[in-house]
C-alpha cells in the first residue's frame, strides 16, 4: 500500500512538473545592444544601451519557461545583469560550445531606422547562391526553428510583420555570434527598439514576457512536445477617441479573481498568464469610464484581444499642428485631444495685444480641422485653440500659430520644433507665441506663408511645398532632440532639391556635434555646413553682430536673450563651403551661410544658421534685418560671394542611400575631364554588369544604379579612370 500511495504522488508531480524538454541542453544569449553607426561590441558602452536591459530581461523570463519543462539552461550572463561587464561574441558561442549545449539562441531587439516594426529570426548560411533560405549551416533545423519563431514572434507582438532569413542573404556576412557554433543556432531580433510604439511596449515587462513565451512554444514545436494546456491572454487598452494607450487602466476578470493594471509608460499593455480555455468577460476600468469585452481563450496560444473604448475626462491643453491659408479660408488643424471632447473653440485675431472673449468659431469635438472664411489679403491671422466638454475646458491656450496671403512670390513655411519648457530649458510655458515673432518680419516683406509644428511634417515632400522654410528651435536640446533622424532626412532631401533654408536654436551644434550620433554628425556637418566649437561664448554674452564683409555686414551690434534667458548660445564655425555671417566677437561665429549643390543634389540650394533663438530678441527691428536679408540671400537679390562658381577640387564618390532595396544614387565629383568606367561586381568578384563607360566632364554627377533583380547582399561599384581606381560597397536589403 505504501509503495502503491508513494507511485501515486510521483505521477502526480511529474504531471506538474512536465519533463517535455529532459535532456536537451539550450544555451541563451542576452545580446548586447546596437546602435546603427556604432559598433557592436563591447567597445559600446553597454549600460547605456536601451536593449541591453530588454534582452536582460526577455532571457531570464524564457529560462524559467524552458527549465519548466525540465530542459537543461544556461546564459552567457548572468540573470536581468544588464549592467555587467559587456563580453564579446566570440566569448558567447565559446559558452554554448564548451557546454556541449543542443540549441545557442541568441536574443536581440537592435535599432534599424525608427519606423521598421517586424520580427525577424537570422541563422547561420553558407553561402548566399540559394536566397532567402538555402546553402545552410543546420538545413531542416534551423530554418525550422526559424519558421516557429518568426511566426509565434509576429502572432504573439505587435509588429506587422515577420522574416526567417540566412544570415548572408539578409545581411550580406555570417554573424559573429553563430559563425563558429558547434550546434544550430538562431538568433531573434522580436522587434526593434526605436520604432516609438514599440519602445513604449518594450518597456513593460509584461511585453518581455509574451515575447518569451512565444520562444518557449516554438522550442516545443521544434522538438514536438506539447503544448500547455492553458492559454495566456494579452493585448492592448486604447482610448477609443484618439487611438493613444491608456495608463494606469485596472484590467479585470472577475469570474477568475485575476487583476492587472497597463503601466504608464504609454503602451497599454496587459497580461493574464495561465488561463483554463474557456470565454471569459473581460472588465477594463480608466478614470469614471468603462467597459467590458467577451473574450475566448484557446489553449496552447497566446491570445490577444486589444480593447478600445471612450474615456471621458477634463480636457488637457489642445496641440495645435497647423495654421494655413488656401483662397479666402483659414485652417486651423490640432491634434485628438486623448480627453472626449463636445467642442474645440478657434480664436483668431490680427492683433495679438488684443484677443476676443469670444471663440470665433466653435467646432465639434469629433473634428480636427476649424475654418473661418473670408480672409483679407496682406492681413496677419493669428490662431489659438481650447477644447471643452461637460468637465471643463483646457486649462491653457494652444499655442499661436499664423498665416498670411501675402502679394509676393514664393512662399513661407514657419515651423516651431520649439517644444522644451520648464525644467533645464529657458522658455518657461508651453502655449508660446513665437511664430508670431517672425510672422510680423515676414509681412514687411508682403511675404505668403504658413506656420506648422514640427510634427505635423511627416514626409519630405511636405516641404518641397515652400519656396522657403524658416526652423526655430529654441532651446530645444538632446533630451528633447533638436532635428530627430527622421527630420534629418526631410531636411536634406528638401536642400538637395534646391531649398532655402533659414535654421535657428541656441543648442543644435551642441546636441547634432558635440552628443551626436555619427548620423547626426553626418547631417550637420554636410547640409547644416558647420561644426560645434563651445556651448557659449568666451566670456559668455548675448550680443552679436554682423561679420565683416557677409552679407549681414551693415548689422551693428545688438542684443538677443530678453524676451526669454539665451544663456548657452552656441559658437559654430563654416565647413564644408559655408561662409560667416554673424559673431559674438572678434574670434566666436554665430552664423553662417551657404549656397551651392547639397551632397547627392542636384539644384542649388541656400542655408542660413544662426546659433541662438532669433525669438528671443526684444528689437523688432533687429529681427525684420535679419529676416529681410534672409529672404534677399535666398531671392539671389544678396549673395555670400556673387561671382563664385563651384567646381570640383578633388575626385570623390559616394552612395546615398545605403543600405537600399532595389536601386540608389551614386554621386561622383569629377575634378578635371576624363575616360570612366563604372562597374557593378558581386561578392565574389564576378562581373554584375557595366554602368557607365564614356568620357565625363568636370562637374557633379548623380548615377541611378538598379540592383532589381538581384538577391540582398553586398556588392561593390568600382570606379576606374587614368586617375581614379577606387570601389564602394552596396549594402542590398530587400
Amino acid at each position: 500500500m505504501k509503495r502503491i500511495f508513494l507511485l501515486f504522488i510521483f505521477s502526480i508531480l511529474v504531471q506538474v512538473y512536465p519533463q517535455n524538454l529532459a535532456g536537451i541542453k539550450i544555451c541563451l544569449d542576452p545580446g548586447h545592444g546596437f546602435i546603427p553607426g556604432q559598433a557592436a561590441n563591447c567597445s559600446d558602452a553597454e549600460t547605456k544601451r536601451f536593449e541591453s536591459w530588454i534582452n536582460h530581461t526577455t532571457v531570464p523570463e524564457l529560462k524559467k519557461y524552458l527549465l519548466s519543462e525540465g530542459a537543461t539552461v544556461i546564459t552567457t550572463r548572468t540573470d536581468y545583469d544588464s549592467i555587467g561587464q559587456c563580453i564579446t561574441l566570440t566569448a558567447r558561442k565559446t559558452i554554448a560550445n564548451n557546454a556541449n549545449a543542443t540549441w545557442f539562441h541568441s536574443v536581440h531587439h537592435n535599432a534599424f531606422n525608427g519606423a521598421s516594426n517586424y520580427s525577424l529570426v537570422l541563422y547561420k548560411q553558407i553561402s548566399s547562391v540559394l536566397c532567402p533560405n538555402g546553402n545552410l549551416a543546420w538545413p531542416g533545423e534551423t530554418d525550422t526553428m526559424g519558421i516557429f519563431m518568426a511566426n509565434n514572434l509576429y502572432n504573439s507582438l505587435n509588429t506587422t510583420g515577420n522574416y526567417y532569413r540566412g544570415d548572408l542573404c539578409f545581411l550580406g556576412y555570417n554573424l559573429g555570434v553563430l559563425s563558429t557554433l558547434n550546434m544550430p543556432g538562431t538568433l531573434s531580433e522580436g522587434s526593434f527598439w526605436d520604432y516609438q510604439p514599440e519602445i513604449n511596449r518594450l518597456r513593460s515587462r509584461a511585453y518581455l514576457r509574451t515575447e518569451a513565451e512565444a520562444l518557449y512554444h516554438s522550442f516545443l514545436q521544434y522538438y514536438k512536445k506539447p503544448l500547455p494546456a492553458h492559454g495566456s491572454l494579452v493585448g492592448i487598452v486604447s482610448n477609443l477617441v484618439n487611438g493613444s494607450p491608456l495608463n494606469k487602466a485596472k484590467v479585470i476578470i472577475k469570474s477568475e479573481n485575476k487583476t492587472t493594471f497597463t503601466d504608464s509608460l504609454n503602451n497599454g499593455f496587459y497580461r493574464f498568464d495561465t488561463l483554463t480555455p474557456g470565454t471569459y468577460t473581460v472588465s477594463v476600468y480608466s478614470g469614471l469610464d468603462s467597459t467590458t469585452a467577451q473574450v475566448t481563450v484557446v489553449g496552447s496560444k497566446i491570445n490577444k484581444k486589444n480593447i478600445s473604448f471612450t474615456v471621458y475626462s477634463s480636457p488637457e491643453d489642445v496641440k495645435l499642428k497647423s495654421v494655413s491659408i488656401s483662397g479666402t479660408n483659414l485652417y486651423t488643424r490640432w491634434a485628438k485631444n486623448i480627453a472626449a471632447i463636445d467642442f474645440y473653440d478657434v480664436y483668431m485675431t490680427t492683433n495679438t495685444a488684443s484677443w476676443p472673449a469670444s471663440p470665433s468659431v466653435s467646432v465639434p469635438g469629433t473634428d480636427t480641422v476649424g475654418t473661418i472664411a473670408n480672409v483679407v489679403a496682406g492681413t496677419n491671422y493669428y490662431v489659438k485653440v481650447k477644447a471643452r466638454n461637460a468637465l471643463g475646458s483646457s486649462p491653457n491656450f494652444s499655442k499661436t500659430y499664423c498665416a498670411a496671403k501675402g502679394s509676393s512670390t514664393g512662399k513661407w513655411l514657419i515651423v516651431d520644433g520649439f517644444n522644451r519648457f520648464g525644467g533645464s530649458g529657458s522658455n518657461p510655458t508651453a502655449s508660446h507665441a513665437f511664430s508670431g515673432t517672425y510672422a510680423v518680419a515676414l509681412n514687411k516683406l508682403d511675404a505668403n506663408f504658413e506656420s506648422v509644428s514640427n510634427n505635423f511634417v511627416t514626409d519630405a515632400s511636405y516641404l518641397q511645398g515652400y519656396t522657403y522654410v524658416l526652423w526655430y528651435l529654441g532651446d530645444e536640446a538632446t533630451m528633447d532632440e533638436t532635428f530627430s533622424t527622421v527630420e534629418q532626412t526631410y531636411i536634406k532631401e528638401y536642400l538637395k532639391q534646391g531649398g532655402n533654408l533659414l535654421v535657428s536654436g541656441s543648442e543644435i551644434a551642441w546636441d547634432l556635434d558635440n552628443k551626436g550620433t555619427t548620423t547626426d554628425k553626418e547631417f550637420f556637418y554636410n547640409y547644416l555646413k558647420s561644426k560645434y566649437v563651445a556651448d557659449n561664448p568666451t566670456p559668455n554674452t548675448t550680443v552679436a553682430s554682423g561679420f565683416a564683409g557677409s552679407i549681414f555686414a551693415d548689422i551693428p551690434q545688438f542684443s538677443f536673450g530678453q524676451v526669454y534667458p539665451e544663456d548657452y548660445a552656441d559658437v559654430i564655425d563654416t565647413l564644408n563651403g559655408s561662409k560667416p555671417i554673424l559673431k559674438y566677437n572678434a574670434t566666436q561665429k554665430a552664423g553662417i551661410a551657404f549656397k551651392g549643390v547639397f551632397p547627392l543634389g542636384n539644384f542649388v540650394g541656400r542655408l542660413i544658421y544662426i546659433g541662438f533663438g532669433i525669438e528671443t530678441m526684444s528689437d523688432t527691428a533687429f529681427i525684420s534685418k535679419i529676416i529681410s536679408t534672409t529672404n534677399g540671400f535666398f531671392n539671389g537679390t544678396v549673395a555670400v560671394e556673387p561671382n563664385k562658381v563651384l567646381i570640383p577640387t578633388q575626385f570623390s564618390a559616394a552612395v546615398y542611400p545605403n543600405p537600399f532595396n532595389n536601386s540608389t544614387i551614386l554621386q561622383v565629383h569629377i575634378p578635371r575631364n576624363d575616360f570612366f568606367t563604372i562597374s557593378l561586381y558581386s561578392p565574389l568578384g564576378a562581373l554584375v554588369k557595366t554602368i557607365k563607360s564614356e568620357m565625363l566632364n568636370t562637374g557633379l554627377y548623380n548615377i541611378p544604379v538598379d540592383l532589381t533583380g538581384l538577391s540582398s547582399g553586398i556588392y561593390f561599384v568600382h570606379i576606374v579612370s587614368s586617375q581614379t581606381n577606387t570601389s564602394i560597397k552596396l549594402n542590398l536589403i530587400k
